[in-house]
């Protein structure tokens, strides 16, 4: 009886190592499509406190590695991959910074990208989302990070990132990606 366990166990511990497996591939997937080519996306972000929701916003946009331009309705972000711009559009206000890895996990929208390589544990399931099948992605920090855990939709077809959810602080974040595609994009687009 024992031997059956033990081999159930190898089983089951393959399995999980296994799935992990083709999370990250999945991810890596993702990761190509955002890395690789310009993208452009538009975008709906919903913040909650606990189930309710706490304030939303909608914008677009532009990728190409670690750059990106965002422009919602308040403000525009440039950041070049070095430097950031934030200009804050009633007052034309602009700050200047320049982020520290932390700081651009907390600023870019897609670091996702990036954070599932080390430190997390990876899950995968299947499902549908707007009509698409998914893949279902979870990360799960492996020890105290600022972000918890982040869940990623992703199309089963075309690995271009549905929604990303992510717990910070006890609250969810949710980033629906409304359209997403490569795009031509000069490179002044993320700079002020």
């Amino acid at each position: 009886m024992k031997r059956y366990f033990n081999i159930l166990m190898l089983a089951c511990t393959l399995l999980a190592s296994a799935h992990a497996q083709n999370a990250r591939q999945v991810l890596d997937n993702t990761a190509a499509q955002i890395t690789q080519s310009p993208i452009k996306a538009t975008f709906k972000v919903t913040q909650f406190n606990g189930t309710s929701e706490n304030g939303s916003t909608s914008g677009v946009m532009w990728m190409h590695g670690r750059k990106f331009k965002m422009d919602t309705p308040d403000m525009i972000t440039w950041y070049d991959g070095h430097t950031e711009w934030t200009m804050l559009k009633g007052s034309n206000e602009v700050n200047v910074n320049e982020p520290t890895p932390a700081e651009q996990q907390a600023i870019n929208p897609y670091a996702f990208i990036n954070i599932y390589k080390k430190g997390y544990n990876l899950s995968m399931t299947k499902g549908t989302l707007r009509g698409k099948a998914t893949y279902i992605v979870t990360m799960r920090a492996k020890k105290k990070n600022s972000i918890p855990t982040v869940i990623v939709d992703i199309d089963s077809n075309t690995y271009a990132p549905l929604c990303i959810r992510a717990l910070r602080d006890g609250d969810w974040t949710r980033l629906s990606v409304l359209t997403f595609g490569k795009a031509s994009i000069p490179e002044s687009t993320f700079t002020f």
